[in-house]
C-alpha cells in the first residue's frame, strides 16, 4: 500500500507528489495521458513571484515577459504598461515535464497512460485496466472532472454558467513579445474573453474563453479575432478545446483520507479562469498535510481545509461578483469599472500598484509558508 495515491498529473497532482515524497512519504501518481498535453491547455501566463517561489523560474526554456498589456472592454481600450516584467507568457508543457520529473527522481511512482476507473473507498484506485493500486491518503487532483470529489459526495454538477468554456490556437505571425492583448466583450467574445498572449515574436497563444451555456462558434469566433490581430500572414499551428471550472470553490475539500486540490476543488479565478497558482499552492499543502497525517503530528486532514480557508473566502467573494456579471450589461459595466481605475493606479502611482499586486500574491504563500 502507498502512503499517498495522487489522482491527476497536472500542476496541482505533481505539486502534491512532490511534497507528499519529499518528506519521505511513498507515493503513486496516475494520470490519464501518456504525457502532459502539447501545446499546453492554457493561456499560459503566470506571475514571475509563482514561478521563483515553487524554484521554476532558473531553467533554460520560454519566458516571455511581458511590459504591457492592451484591454478591450467592448471596443474601449486601457493600456496597462508596468516598470518590470512581472507577468511572463511560459512554456507549461517544459514546467509539468520538469515537475513530472522531480517526482520520478524523488521516487514517486509515476503511471502515465493509465485512466482512473473507480474509487472504492477508503483505499482503493480502480484502474482502467482493472487494476487496483491502495493508498492511506487520496489525493483528487483530477481537474474539472472532481473524479474522487463528487464520488465521496463533496462535490456535485456544476450549473452550465460556471463551467468556462474555451478554444485555443497556436498562431505563427509576426507579434510584439512584450505586449498581451485581452478583449471582453462583443464582438469576439461575448460574455467572455479573447487573449493573445506571445511566447516569442513569432509564435502566440489565442483564445476565446466564454460562460458555458451560450450557442456560439467558438472556432469562428476566434478565427474572426485572429483576423482582428494579424494584418499580415500567419498560420495556425496547433488548435484544442478545454473547459474549466469558474464556479465557488467547494465548501469542504478534505473528506477523512481525501483531499482535493486545485481544479478539482474549484479553486480558480472565476472572473479570469486562472489558477496556475491556485493548483500549485494546493497540491503543495495536500503533500505537506499527509505527511503531517502519517508522521502523527496532526490527527485529521483538517488542516488542509482550515490553510485554504482564507483562500476559499476570497474565491468566493470573487464568484459572487461574477454571478452579478452573468448579464452582459454588468459585464461590461464591471470590467470597464476595474480597467479604467487600474490604468489610472498604474500611471500614477506605478510603484505602488505593483506593490500592492505583490503583496496580495505573496500573501497565498502564508497557507503553506511556515508549515514547512
Amino acid at each position: 500500500m502507498y502512503d499517498v495515491v495522487v489522482v491527476g498529473g497536472n500542476l496541482a497532482g505533481t505539486s502534491s507528489a512532490i511534497h507528499a515524497a519529499s518528506k519521505g512519504l511513498k507515493v503513486a501518481l496516475v494520470e490519464k495521458n501518456k504525457e502532459p498535453y502539447n501545446p499546453a491547455h492554457c493561456g499560459e501566463a503566470i506571475h514571475l513571484d509563482t514561478l521563483n517561489y515553487f524554484d521554476l523560474y532558473d531553467m533554460d526554456y520560454i519566458k516571455n515577459p511581458i511590459l504591457t498589456t492592451i484591454i478591450n472592454v467592448s471596443e474601449k481600450e486601457y493600456a496597462l504598461s508596468y516598470k518590470a516584467p512581472y507577468q511572463l507568457v511560459i512554456d507549461r508543457n517544459f514546467i509539468e515535464n520538469e515537475l513530472l520529473n522531480r517526482a520520478t527522481k524523488l521516487g514517486v511512482n509515476v503511471i502515465m497512460g493509465s485512466r482512473m476507473k473507480d474509487y472504492t473507498p477508503p483505499n482503493d484506485i480502480v484502474l482502467g485496466d482493472g487494476s487496483k493500486i491502495k493508498g492511506k491518503i487520496i489525493i483528487d487532483s483530477s481537474g474539472i472532472a472532481c473524479q474522487i470529489g463528487k464520488r465521496v459526495g463533496l462535490a456535485g454538477t456544476l450549473r452550465q454558467e460556471d463551467v468556462g468554456v474555451g478554444v485555443q490556437s497556436r498562431v505563427k505571425g509576426n507579434f510584439k513579445a512584450d505586449t498581451m492583448k485581452i478583449w471582453f466583450g462583443r464582438p469576439y467574445a461575448p460574455l467572455g474573453y479573447a487573449y493573445l498572449f506571445p511566447l516569442n515574436e513569432e509564435i502566440a497563444n489565442f483564445g476565446i474563453g466564454l460562460l458555458g451555456g451560450q450557442k456560439y462558434n467558438l472556432n469562428e469566433l476566434l478565427n474572426n479575432y485572429i483576423k482582428h490581430e494579424i494584418s499580415g500572414q500567419y498560420q495556425i499551428q496547433s488548435t484544442f478545446r478545454a473547459c474549466v471550472p469558474i464556479a465557488a470553490p467547494l465548501t469542504q475539500v478534505y473528506k477523512d483520507n481525501v483531499m482535493i486540490t486545485g481544479d478539482a476543488a474549484r479553486l480558480t479565478n472565476s472572473l479570469t479562469a486562472g489558477g496556475i497558482r491556485y493548483a500549485l499552492i494546493s497540491g503543495a499543502l495536500a503533500g505537506i498535510v499527509a505527511s503531517k497525517y502519517l508522521n502523527n503530528e496532526v490527527n485529521s486532514l483538517e488542516l488542509y481545509q482550515i490553510r485554504l480557508k482564507k483562500l476559499v473566502r476570497a474565491l468566493n467573494r470573487i464568484y459572487n461578483k461574477k454571478r452579478k456579471m452573468e448579464e452582459e450589461k454588468y459585464f461590461i459595466k464591471y470590467y470597464s469599472r476595474i480597467f479604467k481605475v487600474a490604468g489610472y493606479a498604474i500611471k500614477v502611482a506605478p510603484n505602488f500598484t505593483e506593490k500592492y499586486i505583490l503583496k496580495k500574491l505573496q500573501k497565498d504563500r502564508l497557507i503553506i509558508d511556515n508549515l514547512e
